[in-house]
């Protein structure tokens, strides 16, 4: 069993809470090293983790032993700090979103294609077996071809002093955040390039509506629609996933990562409801072991490079598109949409 060692760079509550327990759980990965920007949380994580900790990011990089870069920091911080890492050799999996531009986005994937490296960006919802199902099923038209997917993605409101309030940091939080998981959902079970989108954000066409609830509606080819339904004012954890097509309906309500871990598949045409339960936990898990394989050269890692570059490309899109009030093309908005965002 070859065992890949990884340098984890961040060391805030994705990490703590849900990817370090993940972590822990697959045999073939070794966590190396963590870097955090400062000294005391570096020390903190050092002696917490038993690895070697940095404060400076080129000294991590020079570690020589890590082979993947795990970064789970503010999202402007995303971009620089995975160039870096690709200039040093190292595959990279990032949190989400992997830039706040498709001029970022781009940059970085053409990056990794010349060193040959791996990028990936943690989608954890892709691996919910409900939703696993779901793809299977329209992979091998069981479903029949679908019409429209429809996706609710909630979560408690934020705290004003987190770094998530912050735009120039984080990006609008209801797409750059939260809605970029919806829309790679749509991306993902759809299949389809993405043509035209239009977003109606709560509150009008401020910046701050970005960060309150955002509908965004794309129409695909094929005559398919997405619409992506974020909400930063929710319960929290409470997330529906509906798949419709002309004479069926396939509902998925999930808890994740809040509540019971409980998800219900309700089919509208025959009227039974199955209900189960999961570990939110298996979801980050499996993410990094597919990851690790494709390192290890296994196989690929789920989302590839053109639906990661999709997603970001969508979510400039939408970002547009609420400030003009128009339906904005898919494709034409290429240079640094939002560029007030650090990146």
């Amino acid at each position: 069993m070859k065992v890949v060692k990884w340098g984890i760079v961040g060391y805030g509550e994705q990490l703590t809470k849900r990817m370090l327990p993940a972590f822990k759980k697959i045999p073939e990965i070794e966590i190396s090293a963590v870097c955090c920007s400062k000294e005391e949380r570096a020390e903190q994580a050092e002696k917490e983790l038993g690895v070697r900790g940095y404060s400076k990011f080129s000294e991590f990089l020079s570690n020589s032993e890590i082979e993947v870069v795990y970064i789970a920091t503010p999202h402007h911080l995303h971009v620089p700090q995975t160039f870096k890492a690709v200039d040093a050799g190292k595959n990279v999996l990032v949190e989400k979103p992997i830039a706040l531009s498709v001029d970022g986005a781009h940059k970085l994937i053409e990056a990794v294609k010349r060193k040959g490296l791996k990028l990936g960006v943690n989608f954890p919802l892709r691996h919910h077996p409900a939703l696993q199902e779901l793809k299977e099923k329209i992979k091998t038209n069981e479903l029949g071809e679908p019409t429209q997917v429809y996706i609710y993605l909630s979560r408690k409101k934020i705290p004003e002093q987190n770094w998530w309030r912050d735009q120039f940091h984080a990006g609008p939080m209801c797409l750059m955040d939260l809605g970029i998981q919806g829309i790679d959902l749509v991306i993902w079970l759809l299949g389809r390039k993405a043509q035209e989108l239009s977003v109606l954000g709560l509150g009008g066409k401020d910046d701050e509506s970005l960060n309150r609830a955002v509908i965004v509606s794309v129409n695909f080819e094929g005559d398919n629609q997405g619409i992506v339904n974020s909400s930063n004012l929710g319960i929290g954890g409470h997330n529906l996933v509906i798949v419709q097509r002309a004479d069926e309906q396939i509902l998925v309500e999930m808890n994740w990562p809040e509540g019971d871990g409980i998800f219900k598949i309700r089919t509208k045409t025959e009227g039974k409801v199955e209900e189960k339960k999961f570990d939110a936990l298996d979801l980050y898990q499996l993410s990094l072991w597919n990851f690790n394989q494709a390192v290890k050269g296994g196989q690929e890692y789920s989302p590839d490079l053109d639906q990661t570059y999709l997603g970001v490309e969508v979510c400039c899109c939408a970002i547009e598109s609420l400030k003009s009030g128009k339906v904005v093309k898919v494709g034409e908005v290429l240079r640094v949409t939002g560029s007030r965002f650090k990146e």
